[in-house]
């Protein structure tokens, strides 16, 4: 049996590539993992590659190198995806996209690899219809280790978290009214605090905008937390009681993966959302009907904060654990080379 020499591609900064890439493949033995922002054909032939991971496409070297490399070294492509490929109208990045043609770079790399691999069944349902060489590897989280551990900080107000990159520019929107309806009430001021993590001045406009939304214009008392290395971005959640995850329903959004869910489940607090994909696989979300109400209502009953914290932080370590996702990612990658 050959042994695994993988090798992984992508930004040292992205989310993406740290729960898809980096995060699962640092928890594999380290003699088969590299994981790197940079790769040449040199490198692949010095250690061995059999097997290059990249997720979606790769910036760094333009596809028909690779495939030329591919063919010499002899290695398997891996392409993951975890989210779909065409941007809905509204999306912040969606001209970008359609200029820059990543839709068809994408389905390009998703029709040359050798499997696919992808994070649940709705998206793997668009992605056979391109490869039918395709595995389901779910979002997972190391829980209880490392930033993943369901630390707090004590704290007298109830906090209120939205937790993102300004790509939920569009979704927030729908908490608008809400929120200012909520600031109407004296005890809901008196009682919690809003905190927006993610702020980028890069994008400072929307940023302002929606923090102008999730504070009802700074009526709340609030916080705003800058964006965090990758490794340190659950820092976020260590002063949120309640996390909020608001999704406009399109396409786009029903494909994408319930992180959110196993974030929250890590550091044992109630999520609470819409139900309906990306979250209505996770039966302990709080599901949204109305969002002043709801929200109100997670508020003012520490008792049902506790009881969706702690039902979803069980939940989540029994289904979404990393090390046994990785069970299933090893026997992936080890069928492949034999094949």
């Amino acid at each position: 049996m050959s042994k695994l020499r993988i090798c992984a591609v992508g930004s040292r900064h992205s989310g993406v590539t740290y729960h898809r890439l980096a995060l699962p493949l640092s928890v594999m033995k380290k003699e088969y993992c590299i994981i790197t922002d940079t790769m040449t054909e040199e490198m692949l032939i010095e250690k061995s590659i059999n097997v290059v991971v990249v997720n979606r496409f790769c910036e760094l070297i333009p596809l028909p190198d690779l495939l030329k490399w591919k063919a010499k070294i002899g290695f398997k492509l891996v392409v993951d995806i975890d989210d779909f490929w065409e941007l809905f109208s509204q999306h912040l990045s969606a001209k970008t996209y359609r200029d820059l043609n990543i839709p068809n770079i994408i389905k390009h790399y998703i029709k040359v690899a050798d499997v696919v691999t992808t994070t649940h069944n709705r998206l793997y349902l668009e992605i056979v219809k391109i490869n039918p060489n395709c595995y389901i590897l779910p979002n997972a989280l190391p829980f209880d280790r490392d930033q993943f551990t369901a630390t707090r900080n004590v704290k007298e107000l109830i906090t209120i978290a939205h937790t993102g990159s300004i790509t939920h520019f569009p979704d927030m929107r729908q908490l608008k009214n809400p929120i200012r309806e909520l600031a109407k009430s004296k005890s809901f001021k008196e009682s919690t605090r809003m905190l927006l993590c993610g702020w980028n001045k890069a994008n400072e406009f929307h940023w302002k905008q929606m923090g102008d939304w999730f504070t009802a214009g700074e009526r709340l008392n609030h916080k705003i937390l800058e964006s965090m290395p990758v490794d340190l971005y659950m820092n976020f959640y260590l002063e949120a009681d309640i996390l909020l995850a608001p999704l406009l329903d399109n396409k786009f959004n029903r494909l994408k993966s319930n992180l959110k869910a196993l974030e929250a489940g890590a550091k044992r607090i109630p999520l609470m959302a819409i139900k309906r994909a990306p979250y209505d696989d996770i039966p302990t979300v709080c599901w949204v009907d109305n969002w002043e109400r709801d929200i109100k209502r997670m508020v003012f009953s520490k008792q049902m904060r506790t009881d969706f914290g702690e039902s979803n932080a069980e939940y989540v370590r029994e289904h979404y654990d990393l090390f046994k996702i990785n069970e299933e990612r090893f026997a992936i990658y080890s069928k492949l080379i034999e094949s």
